[in-house]
C-alpha cells in the first residue's frame, strides 16, 4: 500500500482543477470522483515526474440504462430532441 498525489485537470487539460491523495493498494484507481464530477487516467504532463505524481482529466458524465441514454455533451443551438 502507498499514497500518492492525483492532480485533477479540468476538461482542456490545462487547467488544473484539483489535487486529492489516493491510497493505492494494487493498482491505481480506474475513476476518481470529485464533487460530483469524473476523472480518468491522462499522461503526466511532459516535464513532470511521473513516478510522484498521478494525473486525472476530467470526463462528461454519461449512463445507458434500460430505456435511457444520457447525452455526453451538449446540443448546438438550432438543434434539439425530437
Amino acid at each position: 500500500m502507498r499514497v500518492a498525489r492525483a492532480i485533477l485537470f479540468g476538461f482542456d487539460r490545462r487547467v488544473i482543477v484539483g489535487a486529492v491523495r489516493v491510497v493505492i493498494v494494487d493498482e491505481t484507481p480506474k475513476v476518481i470522483l470529485y464533487e460530483g464530477d469524473p476523472f480518468l487516467p491522462m499522461p503526466v504532463p511532459p516535464g513532470w515526474d511521473a513516478k510522484a505524481v498521478l494525473a486525472y482529466g476530467q470526463e462528461r458524465p454519461y449512463r445507458a440504462d434500460e430505456g435511457l441514454l444520457e447525452l455526453a455533451g451538449a446540443l448546438s443551438k438550432g438543434e434539439g430532441a425530437s
